[in-house]
């Protein structure tokens, strides 16, 4: 019985021992880190593709006449954002699987360039919040001037202005004084029914919404009913603003986990390239 336990000790000793370490077990490629940057850029992959592909078929939808800034224009923002994504994702994919040392380091260094930027982005936004706040406002003026040249652009002021119950950048009369649709200057054109009035999406319920001219006239010189019951008349700038100083903790979460994201695929990267080196270099 004491040989056999000796026997069974021997053989749990084997199994859970660390082998040799020969040339050929110290170089190969981890399969841990090989299909975590697989498995990841592959999302990535799909993810950028299907943002490329909503945003050029948004693109063409629209005709290429009338391109706007990219802070602007929402389709332009998913062409490039998805363009810089699938590329990414590409290259760390394919480069993982085929264990191509060239694809895996143009994935780390593009990877570690955005990482850089984002970095040096936050702190020059820090130190230059003033001038910051002002592109924001100025961005805003000029989304709200060409709410109806765009129907994406006009989807998304929409889409703000109801779920953050606002209305316009500073002040629910910027729509009056910067849209000509809604333009409120005099003389009034008489053809323009939106003169003197904010779009639907300012209204203040869902049922005053569906009259999509609940926000017409109210600034005009014989509105029909008081502006503060029918619209909301918080600016979409302060809303913002507060949804996010509200939320700091959770946008802190999601920017760390972002950063952490992209250190790992940055050190799985480098570290996946010294691994294919060392193969090589045992192998021959």
């Amino acid at each position: 019985r004491y040989r056999q336990h000796r026997a069974w000790l021997s053989v749990l000793g084997f199994a859970f021992s660390s082998p040799p370490m020969g040339k050929q077990e110290e170089s190969e490629v981890s399969l841990w880190v090989k299909y975590t940057i697989f498995t990841f850029n592959f999302i990535f992959w799909m993810v950028g593709g299907a943002l490329l592909g909503i945003g050029l078929w948004a693109r063409f939808d629209k005709g290429w006449e009338s391109v706007g800034s990219l802070s602007t224009d929402p389709a332009l923002v998913l062409i490039v954002v998805g363009c810089v994504t699938f590329l990414v994702g590409f290259f760390g994919c394919l480069g993982a699987l085929r264990e191509n040392v060239i694809f895996l380091k143009i994935f780390l260094w593009s990877l570690l360039i955005i990482f850089i930027l984002e970095v040096v982005g936050a702190i020059l936004a820090f130190v230059f919040r003033d001038d910051v706040k002002q592109f924001v406002k100025d961005q805003v003026k000029k989304s709200i001037e060409r709410y109806r040249d765009d129907a994406d652009l006009q989807n998304f002021i929409d889409f703000i202005q109801e779920q953050f119950d606002c209305c316009g950048g500073q002040d629910p009369q910027d729509w009056t004084l910067l849209n000509k649709y809604f333009n409120c200057t005099p003389p009034v054109p008489p053809d323009l029914p939106e003169a003197c009035g904010v779009p639907f999406s300012c209204c203040k319920s869902s049922e005053l919404r569906v009259n999509s001219q609940c926000g017409y006239g109210l600034y005009g010189p014989n509105p029909t009913r008081a502006r503060t019951e029918v619209i909301w008349t918080t600016s979409c700038y302060d809303a913002v603003i507060a949804f996010a100083e509200d939320n700091l903790l959770i946008i802190g979460i999601v920017v760390l986990l972002i950063a952490l994201v992209e250190i790992t695929g940055i050190g799985c990267a480098g570290n996946m390239i010294s691994q294919i080196k060392k193969q090589a270099g045992y192998s021959t």
